[in-house]
C-alpha cells in the first residue's frame, strides 16, 4: 500500500488485515521500491497523485523491470488523464475516493485470484 495520506495507509492495512493478509504501508514509490521484493500473493495498492513518482511513474518503473505485479489505483482524481494512463497500462481497477471497503476487498482478491 503506497499513500502519502498516513490516514489513508492506516485504514487501508487496516482493512487488509482484517482480511488476513499482510499489508505493507509505504508513505511514496520510493519506499516501496526499496522494501519490494517480487514474489507470489501480492498485489500493490498505490494512490494516483504523491510527492515524487506518482502512482503511474510507479506502475511504469514496475513494468520497465519485467514485473507484472497487480496494481489497484486509489485517487481523488479519477476522472484525469493519469487515471485513464493507468489503465491503459494494465492497472487492475482505478478506485475513486472515498470508495467503499468492499469494493477495494473485491479488487484485491480479483487481482490475488482469490474469487
Amino acid at each position: 500500500m503506497v499513500d502519502d495520506d498516513s490516514a489513508v495507509r492506516a485504514a487501508v492495512s487496516m482493512l487488509v488485515r482484517t482480511c488476513g493478509w499482510e499489508a505493507v504501508p509505504c508513505e511514496n514509490a520510493d519506499d516501496f521500491l526499496l522494501r519490494y521484493l517480487p514474489g507470489d500473493g501480492q498485489c500493490l495498492v498505490v494512490d494516483l497523485r504523491m510527492p515524487g513518482l506518482s502512482g503511474v511513474e510507479l506502475q511504469r518503473e514496475l513494468r520497465a523491470r519485467g514485473d507484472e505485479l497487480p496494481v489497484i489505483v486509489i485517487t481523488a482524481h479519477h476522472d484525469q488523464p493519469e487515471a485513464h494512463e493507468a489503465y491503459a497500462m494494465g492497472a487492475r481497477a482505478v478506485l475513486g475516493k472515498p470508495f467503499k471497503d468492499e469494493d477495494l476487498l473485491q479488487r484485491i482478491r480479483g487481482a490475488l485470484d482469490l474469487d
